[in-house]
């Protein structure tokens, strides 16, 4: 079973909040986003307008892990506007990734936090960065 596959509907739309929040909110200055995520703001904006369906399972897979990952583990001091991109608290959050990774647990030290994230290698081509579009 796929990672989007156990997802229930709220769940679904608790990541495309998440998704939507990267790219609009406050979170993620321009010049840090590609380091953080592994993907442009363009990249996971073109996954929003998508979601839930989308051409690059592997590219959603990583997109999903590493925007919600670093929502809940980056240092960026936005927590009181939170309620403005999300319904989801961030232990929800928490929950909506462990199940997302198909884990029953999920790590919030700040090692944890590292050892979640996925770097794509610089050269992979993908249809994130064509805009080709399932």
């Amino acid at each position: 079973m796929s990672a989007i596959e156990r997802m229930s509907a709220k769940d679904l739309q608790t990541i495309r909040e998440c998704l939507d929040a990267a790219v609009r909110g406050p979170f993620f200055p321009d010049w840090e986003f590609h380091t953080l995520m592994g993907f442009t703001r363009e990249q996971i904006a073109a996954i929003v307008e998508a979601w839930p369906s989308f051409s690059e399972p592997d590219d959603l897979d990583d997109a999903v892990n590493n925007v919600l990952n670093t929502l809940l583990g980056y240092p960026h001091g936005c927590e009181s506007r939170w309620h403005e991109y999300s319904s989801a608290t961030p232990q929800q959050i928490a929950r909506v990734l462990a199940r997302w990774r198909g884990e029953d647990y999920l790590d919030r030290t700040a090692k944890g936090t590292f050892d979640r994230f996925r770097r794509r290698p610089r050269h992979h081509a993908s249809n994130v960065s064509t805009g080709n579009l399932a």
